[in-house]
């Protein structure tokens, strides 16, 4: 049984309650006192200080940010474990974390519930016209009409994680079918939550039966790119596409294109390439589409959530015990 003490950093601003819980994890646990700075969202940090330099040296174990660059990491000669604060890692991926050989684990699954009301929402939103509706409020429009309804018609998953669970339960709860991928499904694979389980291969059907098509996919080489033009085309006129995952995953210019000239019916997008998402985007203009700044997975209480999740990894980590959620080097996530 481990006896020495375990130092552990922490990049971003703590509360009472989030230092507690984490130095609540064991007896073995000590918080380096470290100078973190708030940054702008969406925004990578800076290169660390001289005092968070000294901070780090010490640090076996590092809770810290995707935005955090990646000289942080390195100014930590003596790491062993880095947990992100959130589910993707995508721009220390591109700064080449995964090739550091110290553990990497993210929060997967810790805002999934939140992420999958949104999609809910913004479903219920296309549906039922109600993003047109706020529009028509605001220049005193009185403009009645029918709308559809969501029971009977095909929310399409594309990635059964985490995310994709929570949503497919809520997507069942309120009548619909429920068709999804998942990376390691094979071909006849069931699974409890959805109607039908695809493999990643037959995406082409998902979109081609879904009148919603979600996209819940980490970024990845396997998924930057994956929406194109011919997997646009192969939606139906009245689908819409709800993205909660990351901007590069579809295409822009031809999501853009497919939105003006009716190739689909709308879109919900909450991630955006740049973010903030520039004034001069087309985007903000469509009136079918609903546009959010990346905050899908922003709920109240989320920094104490993730303290929680981290405490429960910090426990395992002193006992010796495998750590939860831990990212596949070769795939990314």
């Amino acid at each position: 049984m481990r006896q020495e003490p375990i130092p552990v950093v922490v990049t971003f601003p703590l509360t009472e309650r989030t230092r507690a819980t984490i130095e609540g994890a064991s007896p073995l646990v000590r918080v380096v006192e470290y100078p973190a700075r708030q940054i702008e969202p969406g925004t990578v940090g800076p290169p660390p200080t001289e005092d968070q330099v000294a901070a780090l040296a010490q640090a076996e174990v590092l809770f810290g940010s995707h935005l955090d660059p990646i000289a942080v990491h390195d100014a930590a000669p003596n790491l062993k474990w880095f947990q992100v604060l959130t589910a993707g890692l995508d721009e220390l991926i591109e700064q080449g974390i995964l090739t550091r050989d110290f553990a990497i684990t993210t929060m997967s699954g810790v805002g999934a519930v939140p992420i999958a009301e949104y999609c809910m929402g913004v479903m219920v939103m296309l549906e039922k016209d109600l993003h047109e509706t706020m529009r028509d409020q605001v220049e005193h429009r009185w403009n009645f009409h029918f709308s559809g309804q969501l029971k009977g018609q095909t929310c399409g998953i594309v990635g059964l994680g985490a995310i994709g669970r929570e949503l497919a339960k809520r997507a069942g709860a309120f009548g619909m079918r429920v068709v999804a991928t998942r990376r390691s499904a094979r071909a006849g694979d069931s699974d409890p939550d959805v109607d039908e389980l695809l493999p990643s291969g037959e995406l082409h059907r998902l979109l081609a039966e879904s009148d919603y098509v979600n996209l819940c996919v980490p970024l990845t080489g396997e998924t930057d790119g994956m929406i194109g033009a011919a997997e646009i085309a192969a939606m139906k006129p009245t689908t819409s596409i709800v993205n909660i995952a990351r901007a590069s995953v579809i295409d822009q210019a031809a999501l853009v294109e497919a939105l003006r000239e009716g190739g689909i019916a709308g879109a919900a997008l909450d991630v955006h390439d740049p973010e903030p998402l520039p004034a001069d985007s087309p985007f903000w203009d469509m009136p079918n589409v609903i546009v959010t700044p990346h905050r899908s997975g922003a709920m109240d209480g989320y920094f104490d959530r993730a303290a929680e999740f981290f405490a429960a990894n910090l426990r395992r980590y002193a006992n010796g015990e495998p750590l939860a959620n831990v990212v596949g080097r070769e795939r990314g996530y």
